[in-house]
């Protein structure tokens, strides 16, 4: 009975460990992606199409022009009930894509830890509340946030629809699906993976699994759900032409295989420009993780984890922590000169193997025979590993395909995450513990005394990298300078002395994030024109004007539009744009970081 007690306070000892580590990581991921949001603002061409939709009434189709181009309704629909309550800032605008981010963070904990345990949940929790990327567009109106983690929970929730019984689950992936798929055109995803990953999953397993069809139903059931939460975006698509019509204009950006190189370069090129100082520092703290389980397994190996021997009577003890210390600082080092995501990428590899033909610490093929049988946990655990390999390997070929925009990205990094969570979650099943034992076990003291020499070691390299790479953090770098500018078109048309600047009607080419700054600051008077018609229509009592950016500098066809009224318009003044990091890797060479260009105020006559 005294047994069972002292069992039950160290599981509760455990446990108490790892909530205080994992929400303490929580909060830095929140403090990291709302500090310092004031200076954000809508910048991105999609963000002012997603964020317009309140300033246009049902007659005028309640939505930016052509919104249905870039993106389902359902994420411009939040962040219109967003700003009703909280305004046209930061936080109105902002909102859907924090509260989605936070929650991605949570999620990848959670599904990493029920798939591959404690180890994997503290490196994926840490991967992803640290990650540049993440935290990037946490921080914008954008819908790949949201797609990514409808992504997650839907994959994680037909996981749970193939390893129960109850019928919930296939029912409550498909309302998942669905609303991803409503959030962004990709948001099948799910229902991709689920049958990739499902398929060699019965193939090596058809002995041991009683009635594989049963499982194609449940995936059946997950699409037709999934299609049905999505099918009012496709019937309100008819009156614009149908999917073909944004299908066709997908295609515009597909680079296909012959563009793949191209595309797989300048997205690794991407990233690296995207990776700062809180990267460096969460693959820090996966090295360390991996160390500590590393030489966990290496000291249960050799019954030293439990045993009254001390360090100094190990022979050559120190010498082999200090060597498991550089094997796992290996790559924190590596992406020093790499980048972090090919690292992740490769560790997330080694873990998906290993999990699949090491799970029990040596080579085995899940062959269909009775000597492969393995325990229904071991048997979910294969599956959820063949459901992360077809994510991981899927998104890393099709990603390429298209034209390279960062925030594609999300989807194949988030995989990446819990494939080095299934890499620590291995490492951590071969020591048979559980990675928080080091922090309450009453032999801690002990233990980490132990690790001293490998942690040290790992230490130094971490604080290497982070003290000699220059410290950069994207996400909190200024994106307000399009809003800068429309105060600036507004305290111009104020000064002039022949112009009520209320009266001004302000066209936009183009530019739907000028747009929106343009109407958030009060200016009523705007519109977004995609031609010059509004020349046939000009009115003494209210002056005309139209701005353009850098999407018309680059529009052939207005240029030829502009070309042949050229006489019509006088140039009132040019004011300079400084995109951030986010809109120049989209617009231009990632090279072109100095890169200033401008919005010009004309005046029609």
């Amino acid at each position: 009975m005294a047994r069972l007690k002292q069992t039950d306070q160290k599981t509760t000892s455990i446990l108490r460990s790892e909530t205080i580590v994992v929400a303490l990581i929580l909060l830095v991921g929140c403090l990291l992606r709302v500090l310092f949001l004031s200076d954000s603002g809508i910048e991105h061409f999609d963000e002012g199409v997603y964020a317009s939709n309140l300033w246009f009434s049902a007659e005028q189709g309640g939505a930016y022009p052509g919104r249905h181009f870039y993106a389902p309704p359902l994420f411009p629909f939040l962040i219109e009930w967003s700003m009703i309550f909280l305004g046209s800032g930061v936080w109105g605008v902002f909102l859907p894509s924090l509260f989605l981010g936070i929650l991605t963070v949570l999620l990848t904990w959670w599904v990493a830890r029920a798939w591959f345990g404690p180890a994997a949940g503290l490196v994926a929790v840490t991967l992803a509340s640290l990650s540049d990327l993440h935290l990037l567009y946490s921080r914008v109106a954008l819908t790949d946030v949201g797609l990514g983690f409808c992504l997650l929970l839907a994959v994680y929730l037909t996981w749970k629809s193939f390893i129960a019984d109850d019928w919930k689950w296939p029912v409550l992936a498909g309302i998942v699906t669905g609303a991803g798929w409503s959030i962004k055109y990709n948001g099948w995803l799910p229902l991709a993976v689920g049958l990739s990953g499902l398929i060699p999953w019965l193939l090596f397993r058809r002995r041991q699994l009683l009635q594989p069809a049963r499982y194609f139903l449940r995936w059946l059931v997950i699409a037709i759900v999934a299609f049905l939460v999505w099918s009012p975006v496709l019937i309100g698509l008819q009156k614009s032409g149908g999917y073909s019509v944004v299908a066709a204009n997908h295609s515009r950006y597909v680079v296909g295989f012959s563009g793949w190189f191209d595309s797989f370069w300048r997205q690794w090129e991407n990233h690296r420009m995207l990776e700062g100082t809180s990267g460096f520092f969460s693959l820090g703290v996966v090295c360390l993780a991996l160390c500590l389980v590393s030489v966990r397994w290496k000291m249960s190996k050799s019954g030293t984890q439990s045993s009254g021997v001390t360090d100094n009577q190990i022979p050559g003890s120190t010498w082999n922590l200090i060597l498991s210390g550089l094997i796992a600082a290996i790559p924190i080092l590596l992406a020093a000169f790499v980048g972090i995501s090919p690292v992740l990428g490769l560790l997330a590899s080694v873990g998906i193997l290993l999990q699949l033909f090491f799970a029990s610490g040596v080579f085995r093929l899940a062959l269909s025979t009775e000597q492969s049988q393995v325990t229904e946990s071991e048997l979910n655990r294969e599956l959820a590993v063949w459901l992360l390999a077809a994510w991981f390997c899927g998104l890393l070929l099709a990603t390429p395909l298209y034209y390279p925009y960062p925030r594609l990205t999300i989807p194949w990094t988030m995989a990446a995450w819990l494939g080095t969570a299934a890499f620590a979650g291995w490492l951590e099943q071969r020591a048979g513990g559980s990675l928080f034992d080091l922090l309450s076990s009453s032999e801690s003291d002990q233990n980490r005394f132990r690790f001293t020499p490998a942690v040290g070691v790992v230490t130094v390299a971490v604080l290497l990298v982070v003290v000699f790479k220059p410290w950069t953090m994207v996400a909190w770098q200024p994106r307000n300078d399009l809003e800068a500018i429309a105060q600036n078109i507004l305290a111009d048309l104020r000064s002039q002395s022949d112009v009520r600047s209320e009266n001004a009607i302000l066209y936009t080419y183009a530019e739907p994030a000028l747009f929106f700054n343009i109407q958030s600051q009060g200016h009523p008077l705007t519109g977004p024109v995609a031609d010059l018609e509004f020349l046939n229509s000009l009115s003494a009592q209210n002056p005309a004007y139209l701005i353009v950016g850098p999407h018309a500098a680059t529009d052939p066809d207005f240029q030829k539009q502009f070309a042949a009224v050229r006489d019509r318009f006088e140039l009132v003044h040019s004011y300079d744009y400084s995109p951030s990091l986010l809109v120049r890797l989209n617009q231009s060479s990632p090279v072109d970081v100095s890169e200033t260009e401008p919005v010009l105020l004309y005046r029609a006559r």
